[in-house]
């Protein structure tokens, strides 16, 4: 007999339940989706459809009803007549990526208005906790501005906080990363690592595989209008199952190019790497290291013996090194090692501008140069 005791599962606040929709404004349909949100859980959800995600956002804030299934809340279903939908909302907070502020209304109005409308609740309460969301969001001295007057980082923020306000049980929010500055990015970043430390459950949409690396508990893959992987951050994302998983995450993880040595564009190529090391906030002479390291590895290293290569490049976050990683096809080519006075000259200068280098051939069947910088 088995004496072990069994961790029960935390209850279920939200679900689609076979939800099906047509999305209004665009071709993307949902099709007989089914997602469960757990107390407790951070969830990315990730895909390459920018519409289906936020129509299941919509779907889940019961903005928009599906043609088939349901949204439950708390374990009940969603009546949609008579009020019930507005009344089952006022558990559900949505921040969407285009903020959807009143523009005609105040920092402070914006906040206000939600709450004030029907809840009955005391107006110096509403107001303590607007204020205290504000500064919780680094906008105490923004109260008396229009959005217009924000930066778009701080719009997001407003958007987050305001969503806040009717202290709801789930917080869902689009995209919060897309269109920012890495500096206003960061903020609204370490603004949804301070709500998940308070203990909200969340579901966000993104592109960002590395913010989502860093904070979800669970990441749900999206295709074709249904969820084809649903699980840990390890499983999903380090090892997923759905083909059309593994080019998500390949393309998105990071710096992704597929480069061609006959059509390669050398000065298009360095713009491109310049400008993703800067985002990652990458100084300007590991800028050119990197940029110097690459050339000497594609251009003399690998081009001149294989016509098609992968390029992937990513900050690696505990040692804050950039590391890229040459994809190619072949029956064991390895630059590093090939001989002649050419090869060894380039292989002298590539390790000038490295930290380290090292070819592997991995289980996928693909030779892999990998450098750090």
């Amino acid at each position: 007999m088995n004496t072990a005791e069994t961790i029960p599962e935390a209850p279920v606040i939200l679900a689609a339940r076979r939800i099906s929709i047509q999305d209004r404004y665009s071709m993307e349909r949902l099709r007989d989706l089914t997602l469960e949100i757990r107390r407790g859980d951070v969830i990315a959800l990730i895909g390459a459809s920018e519409p289906a995600k936020r129509l299941l956002l919509r779907c889940l804030d019961l903005l928009d009803q599906p043609e088939g299934g349901n949204i439950e809340l708390n374990g009940e279903p969603v009546m949609w007549r008579h009020g019930g939908a507005d009344r089952a909302r006022k558990s559900i907070g949505i921040a969407f990526s285009r903020e959807s502020l009143f523009r005609n209304l105040s920092v402070m109005d914006n906040m206000m208005l939600a709450p004030a409308d029907g809840t009955g609740e005391d107006e110096m309460l509403i107001l303590e906790r607007a204020k205290s969301l504000l500064k919780f969001a680094g906008l105490s001295g923004m109260a008396d501005e229009m959005p217009v007057d924000l930066s778009k980082g701080q719009r997001r923020r407003l958007s987050i906080v305001r969503a806040l306000m009717l202290q709801p049980r789930v917080l869902l929010i689009e995209d919060p990363g897309a269109d920012l500055l890495p500096a206003e990015k960061n903020e609204v970043y370490a603004l949804i690592r301070a709500v998940k430390k308070s203990g909200m459950t969340i579901l966000f949409s993104t592109r960002d595989l590395e913010f989502a690396r860093e904070i979800a508990t669970r990441v749900v893959f999206m295709a074709d209008g249904m969820i084809r992987e649903d699980g840990t951050v390890k499983e999903v994302l380090d090892h997923p199952q759905f083909d059309r998983t593994q080019a998500f995450v390949r393309k998105n993880s990071g710096f992704y190019r597929e480069l061609n040595a006959r059509a390669f564009d050398d000065y298009e190529f360095e713009g491109a790497i310049e400008a993703f090391a800067a985002g990652k906030m990458i100084s300007p002479e590991r800028r050119r290291k990197l940029c110097d390291a690459l050339r000497i590895l594609l251009g003399r290293m690998i081009f001149p013996h294989v016509t098609r290569c992968i390029l992937t490049l990513d900050l690696d976050a505990k040692t804050g090194d950039m590391v890229a990683v040459a994809q190619y096809a072949g029956s064991g080519f390895d630059p590093l090692s090939t001989d002649g006075s050419d090869a060894e000259s380039a292989k002298f200068e590539l390790f000038t501008f490295v930290k380290s280098a090292r070819y592997q051939f991995p289980a996928s069947g693909r030779n892999e140069v990998v450098i750090t910088v």
